[in-house]
């Protein structure tokens, strides 16, 4: 894969899936989650999307790109968490604070390759949804340097002659 954004969402696939293990799916986000009925992923997931990204001149053909990588975290729908709700019941429904906690610990900071500035949380919210499913959305800013197009500059020796004069 040549492209930065392909490198950047295969990176993240592999890293979610290996340091946060209790995520049972990761995928890129195609509309799993704003279909009726069942979403078609396995719970809990992560969908990745490279998104808002704007790109600055550096010269040459070189680009300085920064943007964004959205996570949607999702969750089925769980017990409820009201003040009367068996602690342990509630804890078994709040769990999702503690799973968006370890992924984040596993992105922040952490750079795709040599290739990536390292990713910086820069929101978390929630969606509001009336079908029971738990979904939150994590920003993460990220740049890299784009030499994709770098113009070929073609250089010449000088010639110098020194002439001594008495």
């Amino acid at each position: 894969m040549n492209s930065p954004f392909a490198q950047l969402f295969l990176a993240l696939q592999v890293h979610i899936k290996s340091t946060v293990t209790s995520i049972s799916y990761v995928a890129q986000d195609t509309g799993q989650l704003a279909v009726k009925g069942r979403p078609p992923v396995t719970f809990p997931c992560v969908l990745i999307d490279i998104d808002k990204f704007s790109f600055s001149n550096l010269g040459e053909g070189v680009q300085t790109a920064n943007g964004e990588v959205l996570l949607k975290l999702g969750f089925a729908p769980i017990s409820p968490t009201a003040h009367n709700t068996p602690n342990e019941y509630k804890e078994m429904a709040i769990n999702y604070y503690d799973l968006e906690w370890a992924l984040h610990k596993a992105l922040h900071g952490w750079c795709a390759n040599d290739s990536f500035g390292s990713m910086i949380r820069v929101s978390a919210d929630t969606q509001c949804r009336t079908d029971g499913y738990r979904v939150r959305e994590i920003r993460y800013g990220v740049t890299f340097d784009d030499y994709s197009t770098r113009t070929e500059q073609i250089y010449a020796p000088a010639t110098l002659q020194l002439t001594l004069s008495e």
